[in-house]
């Protein structure tokens, strides 16, 4: 099964816009969303929805108020 059947047509808009067009494209940008402070929520779902592991390790190494 192709990657792109596993996602809906609002996922897929959102790789175009995003210039993910390869799924090599895709996980290089869930793994850069891992080291973002505020990650694209949307593109981690999408990774997680195709089998790519990560973690938000910037997301959860901000220091408490």
């Amino acid at each position: 099964m192709k990657w792109q059947k596993k996602l809906t047509k609002k996922e897929l808009q959102h790789l175009r816009e995003t210039e993910a067009n390869t799924l090599a494209d895709v996980r290089a940008n869930v793994l850069y969303q891992s080291k973002n402070r505020l990650p694209c929520w949307e593109c981690v779902e999408i990774g997680r929805k195709l089998g790519i592991s990560v973690e938000l390790t910037a997301f959860h190494s901000q220091p408490k108020p």
